[in-house]
């Protein structure tokens, strides 16, 4: 698959995240900057390669293995955003642009190990989903949980963080960044997490924070 039919992919998922499925021809050929002729002319291509499945007068739908793919691709791109915009200090559409060239250019390994680098972002610096890994194993159990679902005298260690940038620098200074221990000593139902990370003083946290800290609990007694 080459990058233009990697592009037709993308401006489909695009639209079925903004709630259009099927996706019109017209829509396709609008977005891309292309005429209806070569739009017609590519989906035809996609639809040899069992990407998308195309109706009449409806419009184009992804197959599983499209969006598979689709989904491979917005994963780079969002996650280089979030690169370019937070560690680069492009606005985010400047950073948009760059990493719609980017997407392309790298490896699933390079990607996980941005992903983790960036502390596993959920969302773009534009808000959009960030799609998890498309080759992940499905059947893995997830064991992690937000910090606010703990439980009074748990001891867990964080696995990964969600917030922007600035609210993620804060945490580490506090001694909250992935593999760090954390004594819980109290848990309101609004959320609100009141901590000891180990080697730094008590610290409490507001529930959307609390919330976006991913925690696992830990094999060691407190």
């Amino acid at each position: 698959m080459n990058d233009s039919q990697g592009m037709y992919l993308v401006v489909i998922a695009q639209a079925n995240e903004d709630g259009i499925n099927p996706v019109p021809v017209n829509h396709l050929a609008e977005r891309l900057k292309v005429q209806p002729v070569s739009a017609n002319q590519m989906i035809k291509k996609l639809e040899e390669n069992n990407l998308i499945c195309y109706t009449p007068y409806k419009g184009v739908e992804l197959s599983p293995t499209g969006r598979c793919e689709a989904a491979r691709l917005l994963r780079n791109r969002r996650l280089w955003e979030v690169f370019l915009v937070e560690h680069l200090a492009y606005s985010p559409l400047e950073g948009e642009t760059i990493a719609c060239q980017l997407e392309h250019m790298v490896t699933d390994e390079m990607i996980e190990k941005l992903s983790s680098f960036l502390g596993t972002p959920r969302t773009s610096p534009q808000g959009k989903p960030i799609p998890t890994n498309p080759i992940a194993q499905p059947d893995k159990p997830v064991l992690d949980a937000p910090l606010s679902m703990s439980n009074a005298g748990e001891k867990v260690i964080v696995t990964s963080i969600h917030t922007a940038e600035t609210e993620r620098r804060f945490l580490n200074h506090s001694g909250v960044m992935a593999g760090s221990t954390l004594q819980i000593l109290a848990v309101q139902s609004n959320g609100t997490c009141l901590i000891r990370p180990e080697g730094f003083p008590i610290l409490q946290l507001a529930p959307w924070i609390s919330h976006a800290v991913f925690v696992r609990l830990s094999t060691v007694e407190a």
